[in-house]
This record gives C-alpha cells, structure tokens and sequence, in this order.
C-alpha cells in the first residue's frame, strides 16, 4: 500500500519552544514562551535521529503526525496567507 502524500511545508500558528526543559527553569524559553505564525517543514532531514516536536497534518484523507523544523516566522496573518498563496501553500491553520 503507498504511504499517503503530505505537502513539504504547512503554515501553523504554534508556541515557539526553546527546549525540553521549558519556561518555568529556563530564561531563553521564558524569552521565547509565545505564539507565533511559523512555515514548518514537515519532511525535515535525519528523521527520527534528532529529538523534535510533532504536529497532525492531514493528506488524502488520513492524519499523522509528523515532525518540523521551524523555517520562518511571520508578522501577521495577512503575511503568512501572501506567502502561502505565492509559494502554493494549501496547509494553512492559523
């Protein structure tokens, strides 16, 4: 059976993260412990060799959940959709 396709890049608003020791013992997580828009790629390389966060994205009707480097952050709304329509992004969820 083929493994379902997944776009490469989606673009989420997630909280940004520094490290697994969190806000609450860490000043640089304390610094970065907010929202952001963020493109992710989500087919980033050495898959399952490096510790990374996980997020669901959903392709030919199935979910999983797959891992993502964090690629750009973005300023507003307004500019994330102008990138996405200008790169054909269709994964958007803010």
């Amino acid at each position: 059976m083929e493994e379902p396709r997944f776009p490469k890049f989606v673009i989420r608003r997630i909280r940004q993260a520094h490290c697994a020791k969190g806000p609450a013992r860490w000043a640089q997580c304390r610094e970065m412990d907010r929202e952001a828009i963020a493109l992710l790629e989500i087919d980033p390389p050495q898959q399952g060799l490096l510790a990374r966060r996980v997020l669901p994205v959903s392709g030919e009707g199935q979910q999983v959940w797959r891992e993502f480097d964090m690629v750009r952050l973005f300023a507003s709304e307004e500019e994330a959709r102008a990138y996405a329509h200008q790169h054909g992004i269709a994964d958007v969820e803010l």
